[in-house]
């Protein structure tokens, strides 16, 4: 009996999978010159960071490939007397998975069995199959190892959410990445694919078990462009050798329910139209149809319930996400001890000063903290539920948004008896700038009059609350500049307000900002702008501004 090895790329999609609907393959295949039969024992290895051996199974059927469909790889494996080897598909049955829990290249290490590391090394990947030399000792040694898996405790492969607990979704991308607004996704951070699905949806979109079978929908698509590569991270999950994290969610959060793995007999129920757009090109209008597939998933590890109970998040518990990983744990530990040192000695901190390395650290970690904060701020404007409270809580900390031409930080937000401002800011000079934040779900954030927009009434409210404010600091100006040192004459005030996703008479985000910006032009100490266009000027700054040389 020969054994074999298979080396999955750590790509979002394996090299060379079929994208078209009619061309998909969900089966885990491999085309190979290598003589191999039926029954012949596969491990199935994923690379990367965490990686390890994630997969044990079996070849179950062999056929011949026309050399015509894949003569590149033909040619590049030519046997000794320069003839062309006939090409074979092996078709693979994975009776092991340990996706979440892999059999690292150190537990293989301490067990001795050292061979397969080397060969994983010189296999290369996108799944390649490899003869794997194995003596016979050391695959009954790798099947005991796959029988009690140890799950992981470094990082990436580290998992620290348990079934049932209920998380933050903007947490939950800020520390596994992947994309806040999508239903499916790769994970940018960590071997991972992530589902999420939304428990109060019904009709043909609501998650519903099919027997021992879950049905849930995946991400909605053009059904001319083939499979999308958000939906190709679960239909490919095993073809990558990453586990499928579920989640329920409501509102911004989001309630972990398992580990699923993808049916590979079946893996789309069926496709489901949910929606046209249409597009103006020239003189004419192109339409089409938005699809959704329907998932067929098995649960692999978890808790069925959580799906079935008609409030899972009632009685949930709630965990904090971590920004640091175990691994990172030692870092943190001495950065805490230097910075000890520096407040102890005031010449090191001096000498760290003029270093450039120092200068690259503060401004990378500055960046990745300010744009953690705006994944959450995103997260949080374009959920219906969020609070203004919620709102001015995430901004309170992230004053940098409005630009740099403030001071970092906010001043009292009490200035006079009758008012508070949301935001209290100060430019260098000692002026004054307030910041009032309002809701971001307004549906009639601008309305038609005489087929143009206008703003609405919630804009023109929150203004005139705004001038109210200005009016009260100009009469107690004398006061503020005495007691305070605050410079209230030339005060100015931002209002921030609404989310074009929320507006229902269908402006576009383009027709919405022109609106305001018409609006604008009409004031002189008073602005607004919404919550999407402020993110994306804040995202837009980030991407523009870079590391400083060293």
């Amino acid at each position: 009996m020969k054994y074999w090895l298979m080396v999955t790329g750590d790509k979002s999609v394996p090299s060379g999978a079929a994208r078209s609907l009619e061309a998909w393959d969900p089966s885990l295949s491999t085309v190979t010159s290598h003589n191999l039969e039926e029954g012949d024992p596969v491990l199935v290895w994923r690379g990367g960071r965490g990686g390890g051996v994630v997969a044990i199974g079996e070849i179950t059927s062999t056929s011949v490939v026309p050399q015509g469909d894949f003569l590149s790889l033909a040619r590049s494996q030519r046997d000794e007397d320069g003839s062309v080897p006939a090409l074979t598909r092996a078709v693979l049955n994975l009776g092991k998975l340990m996706l979440a829990t892999p059999i690292s290249a150190n537990t293989l290490r301490a067990a001795g069995i050292t061979r397969v590391i080397r060969q994983v090394r010189s296999a290369g990947g996108d799944h390649k199959l490899v003869p794997l030399e194995l003596p016979e000792k050391h695959w009954r040694e790798v099947i005991r190892l796959a029988e009690y898996p140890e799950a992981p405790t470094e990082w990436p492969a580290a998992w620290n959410i348990s079934p049932g607990s209920v998380v933050r979704r903007a947490k939950l991308h800020e520390v596994y990445g992947g994309n806040p607004r999508c239903t499916v996704g790769s994970s940018a951070k960590t071997p991972n694919a992530l589902l999420f699905v939304d428990g109060s949806r019904s009709g043909e979109l609501a998650p519903q078990w099919n027997g021992s079978v879950l049905l849930a929908p995946g991400q909605g698509q053009r059904s001319s462009d083939g499979i999308s590569l958000e939906n190709l991270a679960v239909l490919a999950h095993l073809q990558r050798g990453v586990p499928v994290r579920l989640f329920l969610v409501r509102g911004a959060d989001c309630l972990y329910v398992g580990e699923f793995g993808i049916d590979l007999k079946q893996p789309i129920e069926r496709w489901v139209v949910t929606g046209e757009r249409e597009l103006q090109y020239l003189d004419s209008v192109l339409r089409w149809d938005i699809k959704t597939p329907i998932f067929r998933l098995r649960l692999l590890n978890g808790a069925r319930a959580l799906l079935d109970d008609t409030d899972p998040f009632r009685q949930a518990p709630r965990m904090r996400l971590s920004l640091h990983p175990t691994s990172d744990q030692p870092v943190a530990t001495a950065i805490r001890g230097l910075l000890a040192v520096m407040e102890n000695d005031p010449a090191v901190a001096a000498s760290l000063s003029e270093l450039s390395e120092a200068q690259l650290l503060a401004t990378l970690t500055q960046r990745a903290r300010r744009q953690a904060d705006l994944v959450e701020l995103r997260a949080a404007a374009e959920d219906s539920a969020t609070s203004e409270g919620d709102l001015q809580k995430l901004v309170q900390r992230m004053t940098w948004i409005f630009g740099g031409e403030f001071l970092p930080g906010t001043a009292r937000r009490n200035l006079t008896l009758r008012d508070q401002l949301d935001l209290t800011l100060l430019r260098p000079d000692g002026t004054l700038h307030g910041v009032e934040l309002k809701k971001a779900n307004i549906d009639r954030l601008v309305t038609v009059q005489r087929n143009h927009l206008i703003v609405g009434h919630e804009i023109n409210k929150a203004v005139g609350q705004a001038m109210n404010y200005l009016r009260e600091l100009d009469e107690k100006r004398s006061q503020l500049l005495v007691d305070l040192g605050i410079d209230a004459r030339r005060a100015s005030m931002t209002v921030v307000i609404g989310h074009s996703t929320f507006v229902t008479n269908g402006a576009s985000s383009a027709q919405i900002d022109e609106t305001i910006r018409t609006y604008n032009s009409h004031l002189t100490r008073v602005s607004v702008t919404t919550y999407d266009r402020l993110i994306g000027n804040a995202q837009r700054t980030l991407d523009l501004t870079a590391a400083p040389d060293i």
